[in-house]
């Protein structure tokens, strides 16, 4: 009896093979789904800042300044200087204890604030010495606002502020404005300068239009103001129709970011520039060959030094005697003017040095108007 035939054997059930790269791609897209749902969770309990408005913020500026064209009510001036009269009652004079409050330009940048103490220091060594009192350099007037609010409020006694913000400061804190830095001569003025790199097609404003342009902020003169109406008048260029702005804050970081590529072109006041194209790269400098002039405005006065309105004489008095005695040579205010070539204080008035001043304010006013 044969065998039966042997029968094929038939391989059993091999086990799978487990794709670990489909589980790694799933578990990603999970991760990222997971991220994503949590970044928008957080965003909606912390949303962004809404990115700025430039023609809002510059509209709402110029309706502001519309208001300080004129002495504020309270305040008078019988003898037509444009500047507030010291009031007749005594009851209303600023009461000063045993310490004057002294600052310059107010900023928030504590090494610009560090400088300007030191620098300041001899200066104010000679208040205390004239008027018997202490005198303290004021750190906490972050801007020409604080400043203005010292003011009205009787806790700021001697300060100086920049071209732009003297006239709102005369109109709406009292502000009288006394003495300016100059130089052997007399001369005080500085001019508005358009700077562009030195490698630019730029050779005057007109060719701005839909470039970018660097102000240093919207109350500075030169930094925003005059630049503003000059285009305008001047070139038909009117800001975020014709170009873009942006706010540096200073005029020595409106050159090193000119000079670093981030605008096209900015404005800032002659006597800054030479500052920033005197110093140093190690000291915040930019070479003069990195940037050029496409245009110089007419004279503007500097910043300019004052007192409240309502400051009693007998103490106003020996604080003018200090400022016209006053010579920077071998002092510590040199050091922060040599650059400049201002060697002394001279004496001021509002209503002449600062007319091109106002005016480039009241044309500001308008700066939208229609033709």
């Amino acid at each position: 009896m044969s065998e039966p035939a042997a029968q094929p054997s038939v391989p059993g059930p091999t086990a799978r093979k487990v794709n670990t790269w489909a589980y790694t791609l799933v578990f990603c897209a999970l991760a990222v789904a997971a991220a994503g749902g949590y970044y928008f969770y957080e965003k909606s309990r912390n949303p962004l800042p809404p990115p700025v408005d430039e023609i809002k913020s510059l509209k709402d500026y110029v309706a502001r300044l519309a208001t300080t064209q004129k002495l504020a009510d309270g305040y008078a001036d019988a003898d037509g200087d444009l500047v507030a009269d010291r009031p007749a009652d005594a009851s209303k004079l600023v009461k000063v204890g045993d310490e004057l409050v002294f600052s310059v330009v107010g900023t928030d940048d504590e090494k610009k604030l560090d400088e300007a103490e030191k620098g300041w220091a001899s200066f104010t060594a000679a208040l205390a010495k004239a008027t018997g009192k202490k005198v303290k350099y004021a750190r906490d007037l972050t801007s020409p606002e604080d400043q203005m609010a010292g003011i009205r409020e009787g806790r700021l006694h001697i300060t100086a502020f920049n071209t732009g913000a003297v006239p709102s400061a005369v109109n709406t804190a009292g502000f009288v404005p006394l003495f300016v830095p100059a130089n052997d001569n007399g001369d005080y003025g500085y001019t508005v300068e358009v700077l562009v790199r030195a490698d630019s097609d730029v050779t005057e404003p007109a060719q701005l239009k839909g470039r970018s342009v660097g102000f240093v902020a919207l109350s500075s003169n030169s930094g925003a103001k005059a630049p503003m109406v000059e285009f305008k008048e001047r070139f038909g260029l009117l800001p975020v129709r014709d170009y873009t702005f942006a706010i540096t804050g200073s005029h020595d970081r409106s050159i090193r970011e000119l000079a670093a590529g981030k605008h096209d072109a900015v404005c800032v006041a002659s006597d800054l520039m030479n500052d920033v194209l005197a110093r140093p790269a190690n000291q915040g400098g930019v070479s003069k060959s990195a940037v050029r002039s496409v245009y110089s405005s007419k004279p503007f006065p500097q910043l300019c030094f004052g007192v409240p309105h309502n400051l009693p004489a007998d103490l106003q008095k020996p604080i003018e005697q200090t400022f016209e005695a006053f010579k920077f040579a071998g002092t510590s205010v040199e050091g922060i003017s040599v650059g400049r070539g201002r060697t002394k204080f001279i004496r001021v008035s509002y209503k002449t040095a600062w007319a091109p001043v106002r005016e480039v304010d009241q044309k500001l006013t308008h700066l939208f108007d229609e033709k």
